[in-house]
């Protein structure tokens, strides 16, 4: 995370996550004292159709066909577009009800996950929703682009629940490697978790080693002023994880998205979507 006024980026799409996205974003603005953008992709409103137009029709009835067509894309493309700046319109006037006074907006036209990457240099924060408009036809499932962005995208990235709850402790989910300390570092610097207590957990054998390590991360967040608390849980990542959130009562989770660890595969294999899925608080990755 930069010190830079990059704007936090928030993604909305009109589905359920929308709201708690509009206020995780604000939250995180406000604590970053950063810019807000809100961004809304339409998914290519003016492409050419494919449809084969051979066969059997005569070369007028092709051509009427054809002027139909470019029609019809014309009118789903200006029906897009009003409804992306509708959407854009809510969004930022909950914004400002909830206290940002000059939040942003941008409509653009693409696939999301590819209109995210080109701004990525340009943002200093991602915030979007865990369940996404296709995932709101299913219970529990997560946004079909997440995984995706996840996977690629190396600016913070805050994925949200379906409610809004304003954080007040943090749970760093800590397996020594070089990338859940950057994660400890980037906790120890940025404005967006200041004055947060904090829970440093070990997924693992509670053996000498492991508790050294977490010692290494404890010393560094209590320099940087914490409240800290460390521990170490055994099984399965996902479930121990998620069982010491509830126990602890805990309001996000920070993450490192890359490393050799069991704690990898909760963000970039198939157990990423049961911890999403599983998580009822805020999930911050972090690259």
């Amino acid at each position: 995370m930069t010190d830079k006024k990059e704007p936090v980026l928030a993604c909305v799409d009109g589905s359920r996550s929308s709201e708690a996205v509009t206020d995780y974003a604000v939250w995180a603005a406000d604590a970053l004292s950063a810019p807000l953008t809100f961004l809304h992709a339409i998914s290519n409103p003016h492409a050419p159709s494919k449809t084969d137009l051979s066969g059997n029709m005569t070369l007028g009835g092709r051509e009427k066909l054809l002027e139909e067509m470019v029609e019809l894309e014309e009118k789903r493309g200006r029906l897009e577009r009003e409804r992306g700046r509708a959407l854009l319109a809510d969004v930022m006037s909950r914004a400002r009800d909830r206290g940002f006074s000059s939040p942003d907006e941008l409509l653009r036209n693409g696939d999301i996950t590819q209109v995210i990457l080109d701004l990525e240099k340009s943002m200093q924060m991602l915030v979007l929703g865990k369940q996404g408009k296709e995932g709101d036809a299913v219970a529990m499932h997560v946004g079909s682009h997440l995984a995706g962005i996840l996977s690629m995208i190396h600016k913070p990235t805050l994925v949200t629940p379906l409610e809004f709850q304003r954080p007040e402790s943090f749970l760093i989910a800590y397996d020594g490697s070089p990338t859940a300390y950057k994660l400890v570092e980037m906790a120890a610097r940025t404005p967006l978790l200041q004055g947060l207590p904090v829970h440093i957990l070990m997924v693992g054998e509670e053996k000498q080693g492991n508790w050294d390590k977490l010692q290494v991360a404890n010393t560094r967040l209590q320099k940087a002023g914490f409240d800290t608390q460390v521990a170490i849980r055994q099984g399965k990542v996902d479930r121990a994880v998620s069982g010491y959130i509830d126990e602890k009562g805990i309001d996000l989770l920070a993450m490192g998205a890359y490393g050799h660890s069991p704690i990898r595969y909760l963000v970039l294999g198939s157990t990423t979507t049961k911890m999403i899925m599983k998580a009822k608080v805020p999930l911050l990755v972090v690259r």
